[in-house]
């Protein structure tokens, strides 16, 4: 590993976005958070935090609101000798200001990620790609693919071509942005994360990091199930 990524990595904050009531999911997360509904044998925090772990990045900081108390006692029994730290910012609160919430806890570099999203994103190319454009915030992204085989027609309605749940060239935010603390200062100018992204791409001011591996995102009963399939392949 090179000096400059172990140097990124020593400087690094990462929040990961845990403060969602999880409607969705119900009656799932009636009584726990949704970072706690287990994929398999493990909740989905666990293998968002076992991630950087895996990649010696150990700096994480949970931002909580809904069902605070149980997912801060899982984080402190699971990982009661790492340097993990479960930060109540409300109920209802935007991004945004949760990250607000916990600037005087982040380093000079940042990670911000959702709890309900896996991706086995190499973080190390992340990095490295991230050496190259610090002067941008960066966003993973993931091309999304049609659920559903594309006919190609010509205008007599004959079929040209036949493509089966095919890449369809259009890239979507999947999180894990990392960006220079020197931003928080821009984010204060706004009420809401989404916003603050419009500025960013506005501005180019932005890059995306394109990954090619691995993404599942848990927000319904259908996808969890779905999930329970992709996790086995899921490194």
């Amino acid at each position: 590993m090179s000096l400059n990524i172990s140097k990124i990595k020593n400087s690094l904050s990462v929040i990961i976005l845990c403060g969602g009531e999880g409607q969705r999911l119900r009656p799932l997360t009636e009584k726990i958070p949704k970072p706690l509904v287990k994929i398999k044998n493990k909740a989905i925090i666990e293998y968002i935090i076992n991630h950087f772990l895996k990649y010696k990045i150990e700096n994480i900081i949970i931002v909580t609101g809904y069902k605070h108390n149980v997912l801060r006692n899982f984080i402190n029994k699971k990982y009661n000798n790492k340097k993990i730290r479960v930060i109540n910012t409300g109920l209802k609160t935007e991004i945004i200001k949760r990250i607000d919430k916990v600037s005087h806890h982040l380093k000079e570099n940042i990670i911000l990620c959702y709890g309900d999203t896996l991706v086995d994103i190499n973080l190390n190319k992340l990095i490295k790609f991230y050496i190259k454009n610090k002067t941008k915030l960066l966003v993973s992204s993931y091309q999304l693919e049609s659920s559903f085989g594309i006919l190609d027609m010509n205008s007599k309605d004959t079929v040209t071509n036949f493509r089966e749940k095919p890449k369809l060239g259009i890239w979507f935010n999947v999180g894990y942005f990392i960006f220079s603390n020197k931003y928080l200062k821009i984010t204060k100018n706004f009420k809401d994360f989404k916003n603050f992204l419009f500025f960013m791409a506005k501005k180019k001011y932005m890059k995306a990091f394109k990954h090619k591996g691995k993404h599942i995102t848990v927000n319904t009963i259908a996808e969890l199930e779905e999930a329970k399939l992709q996790i086995r392949s899921f490194r």
